[in-house]
């Protein structure tokens, strides 16, 4: 039960890093996702199987090793900026990433 709570705390914590409603997100994940069923897992009351994991990757733009990071994972945590940035480039695609880059080179 610790395990399904510190990950349902996961998933709302970058949920709520990209702006979204429950809602929001269950509609990114797929029509199978329902608003409770986000709220259920966010308060550790789901045991979450792989194909809703995909799913919950698909909705908040992450792989799924982002999921996991509580516990001693968070021990090292970087400021709620950092975290955001991080979420954006990982969310990216090749082409945006190298958008990105080609901005950053032109700036420093």
């Amino acid at each position: 039960m610790k395990l399904q709570r510190e990950f349902g705390r996961r998933v709302r914590e970058l949920r709520t890093r990209r702006g979204l409603t429950q809602k929001e997100l269950g509609e990114r994940c797929g029509t199978k996702f329902a608003t409770q069923r986000i709220g259920e897992i966010e308060r550790g009351h789901m045991n979450v199987t792989l194909q809703t994991i995909a799913a919950l990757c698909r909705g908040l733009g992450c792989e799924p090793l982002n999921l996991f990071l509580f516990g001693a994972a968070a021990k090292h945590k970087v400021s709620v900026p950092d975290a955001r940035l991080s979420d954006l480039w990982n969310a990216a695609d090749d082409a945006r990433k190298g958008k990105l880059l080609r901005v950053l080179r032109e700036l420093l």
